[in-house]
């Protein structure tokens, strides 16, 4: 029998994985934690250039089916109501989040097996290592301690809605983010660039990243990247012995450790556990799946254009009808979190389907960058066993189905945001699903029964005592908030009590032979950058393509036409580095434009390069940024 290669051997680098690492780590414990993805280094991050939508139409996208990256999981959601968001890398999905920080409320731990104010002081303690700006207050929070920072600006457009609940006597109060208000912690503030989305450059925004991993590894935590585990292993008593894994270069590893933490994620902890085989007794592993279902409610202002400049998180939040009410035709409640704007290819695409083109261009356009404001509606969602995540040969499938309870809640609280942003002033109100979500909860739901729970009350699995979980799959339900700030503070709780009990912790039999660890990382990698395409364009076809360019776009409104700025040029190049998939489509419109996938090429290409010359952007006022707050 070898020793084991660690005391605590961890499956994932995102917050959950972070903030259970922190406390081992500070306990004097022997850490390997193994992500599959990398570790990159934010200066990288598209959200600070011009580009950034174009990224995030591929490889900065939230989704693994659009984003195609090596180390995403094939997921069949064919049999989904809603798509999957999700991101593997050091800092998990943290890295593209928004940064939207609200708690469960108390009644949402009516099904739990404790309450919230079990877990207030976690929340408050994971305030601090995620850096919260925040207004004290609250009234649909208890009482507690002080946020470490004030809350971040609000706009105008902000302050017209918070006016507005104040007249329909609605609940409003600033939102909290995970973005820092203030220099904190070695941190900038933020710079109310509003792409938080697409990862934070100043490290403004607290993902996992920036504020555990640096520290971490600094105190002996041994991180590797790269890293896909196959499969975790038990012994010939059933206790968790380590994980078998796969490096970047295919080779295979086995890692022993007398404690295994799985922080995978609400997909990738249950496909993880029904790989292995371990802690399914209850038959509830992937099933209770819950993912938030999402409404927007967009409302066009008339205004200076410059709502743009704020936090891809909530400026504002509307608990008013976070508290199930039977009396209005449905179970459980809604959280609203209010954003703004966008960039000027969502303007041009917004309110018609295929875009707005040719003289009314501009107008469109000028009329909502920077002039919308809009009520994300976040459903709260119940468990049900049918709906899961099941495993398949290539990957995973997620099975979901929306129910006619959550139909209703989100037609009824789309009637009552309409009313808010009416009352507030728009001149128009658009209603836009929301086709998919990053929130995966309860697929290795906590509870007292093992007969219906994976892990008990300390986040251990019931079947495998030295097996935990510290992620959003431990949820047993989910409230209407983002999950982020709860499955963090149960995370701290989990492993804190891990620690506290160390001594009693079973000791495995490993019986494997646990391979040489590869080195860890000491920080973070340079972020990929889009390169030239391997095809350059002739100069007929550049000026062919500024010919159709400008049929979309031309002068007018006081701005010039597509061609005048050249935007079959550098721009195009441009584009075309972020999206090279896209050369053969355009050469293929080119020689045939009036095909219908030939024009929805042009379209995108004409806009994602008029967009990028910096005489349109100084014209339109994206070329400034706020000063950062405070």
């Amino acid at each position: 029998m070898s020793e084991p290669a660690c005391d605590v051997l961890i499956v994932g680098a995102g917050p959950g994985g972070a903030v259970a690492a922190g406390e081992f780590v500070g306990a004097g414990l022997r850490v390997v934690c193994l992500e599959q993805g990398p570790w990159l280094d934010p200066a990288g991050f598209p959200g600070a250039t011009p580009e950034w939508e174009v990224a995030s139409s591929r490889a900065w996208s939230s989704s693994p089916a659009v984003r195609r990256a090596p180390t995403d999981w094939a997921i069949d959601t064919s049999a989904s109501d809603v798509g999957v968001l999700d991101y593997h890398g050091v800092g998990g999905a943290t890295v593209l989040y928004a940064g939207q920080w609200p708690r469960l409320v108390p009644h949402d731990f009516a099904r739990w097996p404790f309450g919230y104010e079990e877990l207030r002081p976690y929340y408050e303690e994971t305030d601090w290592q995620f850096g919260v700006s925040a207004r004290s207050g609250n009234p649909a929070y208890p009482a507690g301690a002080e946020p470490p920072m004030g809350p971040l600006p609000v706009h105008e457009l902000g302050w017209r809605v918070a006016r507005a609940h104040d007249r329909l006597g609605w609940h409003w109060w600033p939102c909290p983010n995970a973005i820092a208000s203030r220099p904190f912690a070695g941190r900038r503030p933020c710079v109310q660039r509003g792409t938080c989305l697409y990862g934070c450059n100043e490290g403004a925004k607290g993902s996992a990243d920036v504020t555990h991993w640096p520290g971490l590894v600094a105190n002996g935590c041994h991180l590797i990247t790269g890293a896909t585990v196959r499969r975790i292993v038990a012994d010939g008593s059933g206790l968790a012995e380590g994980a078998v894994w796969v490096d970047a270069d295919g080779q295979e590893h086995v890692t022993t450790a007398r404690l295994v933490v799985l922080a995978a994620g609400g997909l990738g902890t249950p496909a993880l556990l029904l790989r292995s085989g371990l802690a399914n007794g209850s038959g509830m592993v992937g099933r209770n799946l819950m993912v938030h279902p999402l409404v927007k409610v967009v409302g066009l202002f008339d205004g200076d254009g410059r709502a743009w400049q704020t936090q891809a998180g909530g400026i504002i939040q509307c608990l008013e009808f976070a508290t199930s009410d039977p009396r209005r035709g449905f179970t459980g409640g809604a959280t609203w979190a209010l954003g703004s704007s966008g960039g000027p290819i969502a303007a041009a695409y917004a309110g018609r389907p295929g875009g707005t083109w040719g003289a009314d261009h501009h107008a469109h356009v000028r009329a909502r960058l920077g002039n919308t404001a809009f009520w994300t509606v976040i459903a709260e969602d119940h468990p049900h066993p049918d709906n899961r995540v099941t495993v398949t040969a290539d990957g995973l499938a997620v099975r979901y189905r929306t129910s006619e309870n959550t139909t209703r809640l989100l037609a009824w609280n789309v009637e009552r945001a309409t009313e808010s942003l009416r009352e507030a002033g728009a001149r128009h109100v658009e209603i836009e699903p929301v086709p998919a979500n990053g929130h995966f909860l309860g697929t290795a739901r906590l509870g007292d029964d093992p007969s219906a729970s994976v892990v008990d009350v300390w986040g251990r699995c019931h079947e495998v005592p030295n097996l935990l979980i510290t992620d959003a799959s431990v949820l047993p339900t989910g409230g209407s908030a983002n999950p982020t700030s709860t499955l963090v503070a149960v995370a701290l709780r989990t492993a804190r009590h891990a620690v506290e009990a160390w001594g009693e912790l079973p000791r495995p039999r490993p019986t494997r032979r646990t391979t040489p660890l590869p080195p860890a990382v000491d920080g973070p990698s340079p972020t990929p950058q889009p390169v030239e395409p391997d095809q350059p364009l002739t100069a007929p076809e550049r000026q062919a393509f500024e010919a159709h360019a400008t049929r979309l776009i031309p002068a007018g409104d006081g701005m010039p036409g597509a061609a005048d700025v050249g935007c079959g040029g550098h721009p195009l190049q441009r584009v075309l580095a972020w999206r090279p998939d896209l050369v053969e489509p355009l050469l293929d419109a080119l020689a045939d434009p009036d095909s219908p996938g030939s024009v929805a090429t042009l379209r995108y290409l004409a806009v994602a390069s008029y967009y990028l010359v910096p005489a349109v952007r100084h014209r339109l006022g994206l070329d400034t940024v706020a000063a950062p707050p405070g």
